[in-house]
């Protein structure tokens, strides 16, 4: 295929290589002379494992080529990669205007050219972002330009092993021509390759540095704990990284309600105090906490701002398949907005007031002594009066209330938070 890569920096100079290295006729646009000269006499511009090898075999196969002038790069070029620094600025978000200075470059040479093109953004870029680089190709080269997006994941140090072998191929599109084309050029890669809207792709890649850093943070803090207790932080984390079920998969790594229950919370606290026994901070557990605490009072305000007053709670244990009613975040909620008024009635077929036991008994006799006035013995006694439903598990008969939610005002918990307004069904 012929590419031109706009923007000869890591991303750009990786891609460059090895796009060139598999047989492509790559085009790189740079506006650094330096930068360019260098690459030109076959050298790589940064220090990267396998890259001076693999620029120079692409380079003896002739597929390279390296200038300044768009115009010419963009002449029979069938993918256009967008690859230019977007580095912070000092209150988070991204400085953009290297990555639209280059996409007002390329429209102008389309615009000048009239020739259609796909425009691949492999810069890491904020859904907001994304939206001004359409903008800009709307307004500059109307119906040229059929943008996508298509994030790397390209770490330095690995950059080539993870060109050659990424966990995945993301294709941000809901364009068939611009997925088939991209589809084309990664087809002799074996990973998965997954197609999403151009804004959750621009995601992906967010959500999973930010997991990186996470995990990073929390080794470090449990490693800190570890080494104040005299005990091997390694040989904790080798073990914990063997639990392929819970601790690295997929498991609790879906957007929803708070956890809860007699471990998560009571663990996290017991680490926190143990840490602060030995004089240090864990601000990730801390953290972890209360964000968990943040997610109840949202939920707590929604209904609220709704301005109903009789509510239906579909769910009180803190799972599905159990009685517990320990730091439920279900009762936790529901305390709050008996707190502030609110007629509630409750519905969880596993909870019954004369089963309760033990400690499950005195947690909720202190949280919400009077819970058995709450309590109903079916769903459609629980909703039946309801100005607002929150579905909190998904038991048996659950899609019903959820499709007549022009009854009622619906906040589904059971996955990504969603209220949907009575009869309107818009998700806020």
């Amino acid at each position: 295929m012929k590419i031109t890569v706009v923007g000869l920096g890591y991303v750009g100079t990786v891609s460059l290589a090895c796009l060139g290295s598999r047989g492509h006729s790559v085009w790189g646009v740079d506006i650094n002379q330096e930068k360019v000269n260098s690459l030109n006499r076959g050298l790589a511009p940064i220090i990267e494992p396998r890259l001076q090898e693999t620029l120079t075999a692409a380079m003896a196969k002739g597929e390279i080529r390296v200038g300044t002038d768009i115009v010419e790069a963009l002449g029979e070029s069938e993918i256009c990669f967008v690859s230019v620094a977007t580095p912070s600025q000092k209150n988070g978000h991204i400085d953009s205007r290297h990555l639209l200075q280059a996409c007002q470059q390329i429209a102008a040479a389309l615009n000048s050219s009239r020739k259609k093109q796909i425009v691949a953004i492999r810069s890491s870029v904020l859904p907001t972002v994304l939206a001004d680089v359409l903008v800009l190709f709307e307004r500059e080269a109307p119906g040229l330009v059929d943008l996508c997006v298509n994030p790397e994941f390209l770490r330095e140090g690995s950059a080539i092993a993870d060109f050659e072998d990424p966990p995945f191929t993301i294709i941000g599109t809901d364009s068939p021509v611009a997925e088939a084309a991209l589809r084309r050029l990664y087809s002799d890669l074996s990973a998965p390759v997954h197609v999403l809207p151009a804004r959750e792709a621009t995601l992906v890649k967010y959500a999973s540095n930010a997991f990186h850093a996470m995990k990073v943070t929390f080794a470090n803090e449990i490693g800190k704990v570890c080494q104040h207790m005299g005990i091997s932080g390694e040989a904790v984390m080798e073990v914990f990284c063997k639990d392929t079920k819970l601790n690295i998969s997929p498991s609790y790594l879906r957007p929803g309600f708070a956890f809860g229950g007699s471990c998560l919370p009571k663990d996290v606290r017991a680490i926190q105090y143990a840490a602060r026994l030995c004089d240090t901070d864990l601000p990730l557990m801390r953290g972890v906490l209360e964000s968990n605490t943040l997610v109840i009072k949202e939920v707590v305000q929604t209904v609220l701002e709704s301005g109903v007053r009789r509510v239906a709670l579909l769910g009180l244990s803190f799972k599905k398949h159990t009685d517990d009613l320990r730091e439920s975040p279900f009762v936790e909620a529901a305390e709050q907005l008996i707190g502030k008024g609110i007629d509630l009635c409750i519905y969880d077929p596993n909870v019954s007031i004369a089963r309760l036991t033990g400690a499950n008994k005195e947690y909720i006799n202190r949280t919400i002594p009077h819970l058995a006035r709450l309590l109903v013995a079916s769903m459609d006694e629980a909703v039946a009066s309801a100005d607002l439903v929150i579905v909190g598990h998904n038991y048996p008969g659950i899609e019903a209330v959820r499709a007549n939610d022009a009854a009622y005002h619906l906040l589904d918990l059971t996955g990504q938070i969603q209220f949907v307004a009575r009869a309107a069904a818009v998700t806020a």
